[in-house]
């Protein structure tokens, strides 16, 4: 758990598989391909990469309208902050590891990379995580393994993978650490896709 990390969004729908998460008004929207973490009631925590972000208006059918090139966020902020009220934005996050809140190995929490026991529940909070529980999300790749095998159908996949594997080089600290964790993402990646080289090449050029 990364305790240092502020809730950025909430639980407003739930499933073993994904969540949806209604991000709150200051916070900053978790990027595409990021990972956070819902911490449940009774101390597990779940990961999740985020596929998909969505704004719109608070009330189901009504459609935002422009208000003209001189207006700005700042100007709006000023004054029409009813305005902002009305929108909010939405992060959907597949579920693909857990930690049960207790097991521990070398001091860091055992995290099995497979779908928890139980969804998350309504209003946990939801933070992004911070480099070492991503860091933890790497051997034995068994995450690329989902995202290959059984995408979200309206993400592209190959593009959540590139964000994946972006995200675990950056979290390895880049440079000689995370060219070798790329290195053996790709040898699994590569048998995922049953040699698909031309697939696998275009993932990883997306990395850098």
């Amino acid at each position: 758990m990364s305790e240092s990390s502020h809730p950025v969004a909430e639980v407003i729908a739930s499933s073993t598989r994904e969540i949806l998460a209604e991000v709150y008004v200051e916070a900053q929207v978790p990027a595409f391909g990021s990972w956070v973490e819902i911490e449940t009631e009774d101390g597990m925590v779940l990961y999740g990469l985020v596929s998909h972000a969505e704004t719109g208006s608070v009330e189901p059918g009504r459609q935002a309208v422009a208000l003209g090139a001189h207006y700005d966020r700042d100007r709006i902020r000023r004054e029409m902050p009813q305005i902002l009220e009305l929108v909010r934005t939405t992060v959907r996050a597949q579920v693909l590891a857990y930690w049960d809140g207790q097991k521990k190995v070398e001091g860091r929490p055992l995290v099995r990379q497979t779908l928890p026991p139980r969804p998350a529940a309504l209003h946990d909070r939801v933070r992004v995580c911070g480099p070492d529980a991503v860091a933890a999300l790497a051997q034995p790749f068994d995450v690329l393994r989902t995202l290959a095998r059984h995408p979200d159908p309206a993400v592209p996949a190959d593009d959540l993978l590139a964000a994946a594997l972006r995200n675990l080089y950056e979290a390895h600290g880049g440079g000689a650490d995370g060219e070798a964790v790329l290195v053996d993402a790709g040898r699994a990646l590569a048998r995922l896709l049953d040699d698909d080289h031309e697939r696998l090449q275009s993932i990883l050029r997306r990395v850098r």
